[in-house]
């Protein structure tokens, strides 16, 4: 009997790379199209567009493959997401206490669930290309 683990979670293929980098501009373009057809729409909802475009986009390069997908990059994988998760934690602690010392309390409309998505995979990108990048200079082809 096949059972079902977290840790074999299959990985999209790299063809979703190509709709993930899409979501960057699109989101965009997006809010400068309802800006000019004067739909009323106001920053903070613009922002939330914007996030939650990157953040997909990021999700679908945090979840495709690689050209190579062996241990060693499964392994940089898991770090980068413990990685991401950390500095999301201080990413949140830092934006909750310069509301805080700004405007005299704990503002909660300062963090929406887009901004914390986008940056959790933002981070865990950036930690998995780092450790991609440092790998292949310590070992050059």
């Amino acid at each position: 009997m096949k059972t079902f683990s977290l840790l074999h979670v299959p990985m999209l293929d790299r063809r979703w790379r190509k709709l993930a980098f899409l979501f960057f501009p699109v989101s965009v373009l997006l809010v400068i199209a309802m800006a000019i057809l004067r739909t009323g729409i106001d920053p903070d909802q613009a922002a939330e567009i914007i996030y939650l475009g990157w953040a997909c986009g990021l999700t679908l390069l945090n979840l495709s493959k690689e050209k190579v997908e062996d241990e060693m990059i499964k392994t940089f994988r898991l770090q980068a997401f413990h990685t991401g998760f950390f500095w999301l934690m201080c990413g949140l602690v830092a934006v909750l206490a310069v509301n805080y010392y700004r405007y005299g309390s704990i503002h909660a409309e300062a963090v929406s669930a887009g901004m914390v998505l986008f940056l959790l995979n933002l981070y865990v990108w950036a930690a998995f290309e780092y450790q991609k990048w440092r790998s292949n200079e310590q070992n050059p082809s």
